[in-house]
């Protein structure tokens, strides 16, 4: 004789079973997360050792051409732009990185820049 299985167990049985799913489902999305950020911290220490490496670029050329520069926090984004915006000196090296100054014109205007702020 078969043993009749009440509605109420079944429906708990049912709940149950919903409830370990979405557990299951919520801990691979977890899990998936866990792994991102992992991943997204290494490559923004990769980017942010990579942006030091380009700001000691522009600090080994103020001290090649002997210009005096005072970079802000490492953290502080806007007045890294002011600064980068504001600098003639830090203007003609970025347009020269960017291609659109050879280095005899670049050259040639940061020795105008220096001879501008020596002058009379």
């Amino acid at each position: 004789m078969s043993k009749i299985i009440p509605y109420r167990t079944l429906v708990r049985q049912q709940h149950v079973n919903f409830l370990r799913h979405k557990r299951r489902e919520y801990q691979e999305r977890e899990d998936y997360l866990v792994r991102l950020r992992k991943l997204l911290f290494k490559i923004e220490a990769q980017m942010r050792q990579a942006e030091i490496q380009q700001l000691e670029v522009f600090r080994e050329l103020g001290t090649h051409f002997k210009v005096s520069l005072q970079f802000p926090d490492l953290g502080d984004r806007l007045n890294f732009q002011r600064l980068f915006t504001s600098n003639p000196f830090l203007g003609a090296l970025q347009e020269f990185f960017a291609g659109r100054l050879t280095a005899d014109e670049c050259c040639d205007r940061i020795l105008t820049l220096q001879e501008e702020s020596s002058g009379p």
